[in-house]
C-alpha cells in the first residue's frame, strides 16, 4: 500500500474528467479562434460550456472567468495588472501568502510599498490589522487567500473586503486551496479579483482561471500576456481546450458532491489526528484546529525531523511545506509566520486527504506514523 496524502499539492484527474477530455486531443481538437468552420465553433461552445461551470462554482458570471495557465499565472495577472493601472501606491500582504503572492509582491516592490502583515498563531490576520495599515487613495489592493495550503486555516475574507473598499482599494485572492473544498460565492465574500487551478480539484494541470469583478466592466487591469485576442484581450495565446473542458468538468463534479465529500474527509482526518494523539506525546496541530479546511492536518512530533520521518515511512505520500517551496532551503514560511521555532517547524508534517482516500489507507498511515515518530524518538532517546 502506497497513500497518497498530498492532496493539497497535487490531485488526481478524476476518470470522469479524463473521459471528457479525450475527444478533444483525438477527435475535436479545432482552435476555438477559428470561427469559419465548425471545429472552431465546436471547440468554442465547448469552452464557453466549461467557461460556465468554473464561474458556477464560485458563484460568478461566465464573462468573469479568464482562463489562464495555472493560478500562478492568475496572481501575477491580477497583482501586476492593477499596480500598471497605477490604482495605488500601497498593497497589502500576509507573511502566510503562498510564494506565488509574495514574489510577485516583491517584484512590484520597487513601484509599490509592499505591506506584509504579521499573523497570530492561526495564522490569520486580524482585520483591525488591514485596517490600520490601509490608506484611502493610496493603497491599491490588498490580496490575502481564503484558505492557507499549509495549515488549512479558513480567512474572514469579508471582513477584509469592507476594509479594502472602505479605503477605495481592490481586494484579490488565491482560492486555490478552497475552490471544491468549501462553498464559494465570490459576491458575499466582497471579491474583486480571485485565482485558482484545476489541479487542485481533480482536473488537469496546465489551466487555471482568474476571476474579474465585472469581466472588466468596472475594473481596469491591465493584461499579463499580449499577442492575441483571446479571452477578450485579456490573455493572449490559444487556448488549452481539453484542459479547459477537464477544469470545467471538474469544477461541475465538485459542486455537486463537495458536501459529502467535505464531510468524508473531516471524519477521516479526525480519526488519524484522534490515534496519533492517542498513542504519542508531544504532538501539535499547527493553525486553526476549528475553522479550517476538512481535508488537511499540519501535525507537528516534537524532537522528530519530519524529512527524516517521512523517509523512515518511505511509502506514504505527505510534505513538509507547500509543493511550490519544496526546493527552499529554512523551515516553512508559513510555520514560521505563526510562532514556531525553527527546530518545531521542522518537526511538522501536512497530511492532505481527498477523494480517493480510503479507510484502510488511513489505518496504514496512522501505523507507520506512530512507529515511526517511537523509532526516532528512541534513537534520540526522547520520551515516546
Amino acid at each position: 500500500m502506497h497513500p497518497y496524502l498530498d492532496y493539497n499539492s497535487t490531485t488526481p484527474v478524476d476518470g470522469r474528467v479524463l473521459e471528457k477530455m479525450l475527444p478533444w486531443f483525438l477527435e475535436q481538437y479545432g482552435n476555438p479562434a477559428s470561427l469559419d468552420h465548425r471545429f472552431g465553433w465546436d471547440a468554442a461552445e465547448a469552452v464557453e460550456q466549461a467557461r460556465s461551470y468554473v464561474a458556477e462554482l464560485i458563484e460568478a458570471s461566465a464573462e468573469e472567468i479568464v482562463f489562464t495557465s495555472s493560478a500562478t499565472e492568475s496572481i501575477n495577472c491580477a497583482l501586476r495588472g492593477i499596480a500598471a493601472d497605477r490604482r495605488g501606491r500601497i498593497a497589502i500582504t500576509a507573511a502566510t501568502e503562498h510564494e506565488a503572492v509574495l514574489e510577485t509582491c516583491d517584484l512590484l516592490s520597487a513601484e509599490v510599498r509592499i505591506k506584509n502583515l504579521a499573523t497570530d498563531g492561526a495564522g490569520r490576520v486580524a482585520p483591525d490589522g488591514v485596517a490600520l495599515n490601509t490608506r484611502r487613495g493610496e493603497t491599491g489592493f490588498v490580496c490575502l487567500m481564503l484558505a492557507n495550503n499549509e495549515i488549512g486555516t479558513i480567512h474572514p475574507l469579508r471582513q477584509y473586503a469592507d476594509v479594502a473598499h472602505d479605503a477605495g482599494a481592490l481586494l484579490v485572492s488565491d482560492l486555490t486551496q478552497a475552490v471544491g473544498k468549501i462553498p464559494i460565492d465570490v459576491r458575499s465574500l466582497g471579491l474583486d479579483l480571485a485565482a485558482f487551478s484545476a489541479h487542485k480539484l481533480y482536473g488537469p494541470k496546465g489551466v487555471g482561471a482568474l476571476f474579474i469583478r465585472g469581466g472588466e466592466a468596472d475594473l481596469r487591469v491591465r493584461p499579463l500576456i499580449v499577442g492575441g485576442r483571446q479571452e477578450r484581450g485579456f490573455r493572449a495565446g490559444t487556448l488549452n481546450v481539453p484542459g479547459i473542458i477537464g477544469f470545467g468538468e471538474a469544477c461541475r463534479i465538485a459542486k455537486q458532491e463537495m458536501a459529502d465529500e467535505a464531510e468524508r474527509l473531516r471524519r477521516q482526518r479526525d480519526r488519524l489526528e484522534t490515534s496519533v494523539f492517542g498513542a504519542l506525546r508531544d504532538v501539535w496541530i499547527s493553525g486553526d484546529r476549528e475553522n479550517r479546511l476538512s481535508n488537511t492536518s499540519n501535525c507537528g512530533f516534537k524532537g522528530v525531523d519530519a524529512r527524516t520521518m517521512i523517509r523512515d515511512m518511505h511509502d506514504i505520500a505527505v510534505s513538509t511545506r507547500s509543493a511550490c517551496s519544496s526546493g527552499s532551503r529554512g523551515p516553512s514560511h508559513v510555520l514560521k509566520a505563526i510562532g514556531l521555532t525553527d527546530e518545531d517547524a521542522y518537526s511538522c508534517i501536512r497530511f492532505s486527504l481527498g477523494r480517493f482516500t480510503t479507510e484502510d489507507e488511513i489505518d496504514y498511515t496512522i501505523e507507520k506514523v506512530v512507529a515511526s515518530a517511537h523509532k526516532l524518538r528512541r534513537n534520540k532517546g526522547l520520551r515516546r
